[in-house]
């Protein structure tokens, strides 16, 4: 729910999302991640793909969030055979986000929601931003919330809409609690697709 309001949050508050958009989102089946597909959908985008590591990609062919399509990052821009997207969702950041430009449409908007990989010293070329008529935003739910206290409300129930739709079926696994320092480092390394839930 947290993640499915936060998206909410993001692509009416900041990315301004209009009815018919095409939306990418990569890292797509990261916690954060997975809640932009379901809201996508809820907000009229008319095709919404997804990008994951090679690695991941088995899993993600198996995703149950309402992806059109789940491609390699890696393999970006050719891998989408000329495609252009409206609103790009990046949570990784790095070589991701340079490749991004490369798949925004005119007037394409590129909403920075994390850094994943790690990459703090990347830049983006502003010429090329100038160039190309693109937007870079930035959000942070943690910053944003408490100067729109007024918005929490509708994006939550935005999130529960989503949810009872069927829009918002993260896989989750499942590891006893005596296993949470492999959980640790599986969030940690970014080896973890949908949730991971401790037990007793």
């Amino acid at each position: 729910m947290p993640n499915g309001a936060t998206a909410y949050l993001a692509l009416t508050q900041i990315a301004r999302m209009h009815d018919g958009e095409r939306v990418l989102v990569h890292g797509a089946l990261g916690g954060l991640a997975a809640g932009f597909p379901g809201i996508a959908r809820q907000l009229g985008a008319s095709r919404v793909v997804g990008t994951v590591r090679g690695s991941d990609l088995d899993a993600a062919q198996q995703t149950r969030l309402p992806y059109d399509e789940v491609t390699d990052s890696a393999e970006l821009p050719g891998r989408l055979a000329g495609e252009r997207f409206d609103i790009i969702i990046d949570p990784v950041g790095g070589s991701v986000r340079t490749a991004s430009l490369d798949l925004l449409a005119p007037g394409g908007r590129l909403l920075l929601v994390g850094n994943a990989s790690g990459d703090w010293n990347h830049h983006i070329d502003s010429n090329r931003i100038w160039r190309g008529n693109l937007a870079v935003l930035g959000f942070s739910v943690g910053s944003f919330l408490p100067g729109h206290k007024d918005l929490a409300r509708p994006a939550a129930t935005a999130a529960i809409r989503a949810a009872a739709a069927g829009l918002a079926q993260a896989d989750a696994e499942t590891l006893p609690l005596s296993s949470a320092a492999v959980a640790h480092q599986r969030l940690e390394s970014h080896s973890v697709n949908g949730r991971l839930v401790l037990h007793p």
